[in-house]
């Protein structure tokens, strides 16, 4: 399959039309991915369209519509392996990831980062949100897949608020954290976002003034495992 990416804003919009158009329900969505580094003009073309919806119900609508707008629905592939799809849209080399709010290991979009979203749009009835670059770098250093860490390091280059980072990463890993059966997938995206900030160093060579407290949370996630692995045998 040749790769023919979307190259502009244009494109984006004009895939987003397709959607909208064809929908019954109305769906709101958040767009977290390449297609929101074109609209912040970080970016000159994305392969994937990343997006959020609010319920299951509304991811599901968003599938058929693209599946009756030609797109064929699959099962993900290995570089989708630390996010929480279990179906992607691929039409023509162009891939929509839909996810229903969870995204990776537990890591949700919350209330905030809905508030925090920009440039709202419609396309019929789509929509359509922007979420914040500070939540764009979480979201892509947890997903670590080819050409985040690149655009990661674009991200860092304009300047972030790493308090607002900070915040959202902290108050998700604290809320409902407990020694359930399900504690390793709950919170292990605290581990992926770890990883990802130590790869945006040691490959760009770019520390992030909270690199030391998210391993901190990291570290704090793994005592925890361990001590859950005593318990559960």
């Amino acid at each position: 399959m040749s790769y023919n990416p979307l190259s502009s804003q244009r494109e984006v919009y004009s895939l987003f039309r397709s959607l909208g158009d064809a929908l019954t329900e109305p769906v709101k969505i958040l767009t977290i991915g390449g297609a929101a580094l074109i609209e912040y003009d970080l970016k000159d073309a994305t392969k994937d369209i990343d997006i959020i919806c609010v319920t299951d119900e509304d991811k599901e609508s968003l599938l058929k519509c693209a599946f009756n707008v030609g797109f064929e629905l699959k099962s993900p592939d290995i570089r989708h392996r630390r996010l929480s799809l279990d179906r992607i849209a691929i039409k023509n080399s162009h891939t929509i990831d839909i996810f229903s709010r969870t995204i990776s290991g537990g890591f949700i979009a919350t209330a905030s980062m809905w508030y925090r979203a920009a440039n709202p749009k419609k396309f019929g009835l789509l929509d359509v949100r922007y979420a914040s670059r500070e939540d764009i770098l979480i979201m892509k250093l947890i997903a670590h897949r080819p050409g985040d860490l690149e655009d990661c390091a674009k991200l860092v280059t304009v300047g972030l608020d790493f308090d607002i980072i900070y915040d959202e990463v902290e108050s998700q890993y604290r809320s409902n954290l407990d020694d359930g059966d399900d504690f390793k997938d709950f919170k292990i995206w605290i581990t992926y976002l770890d990883e990802g900030v130590g790869g945006l160093e040691s490959r760009y060579g770019i520390t992030i003034p909270i690199n030391d407290k998210i391993s901190d949370l990291s570290n704090d996630y793994y005592k925890k495992w361990r001590h859950h692995m005593s318990k559960h045998p």
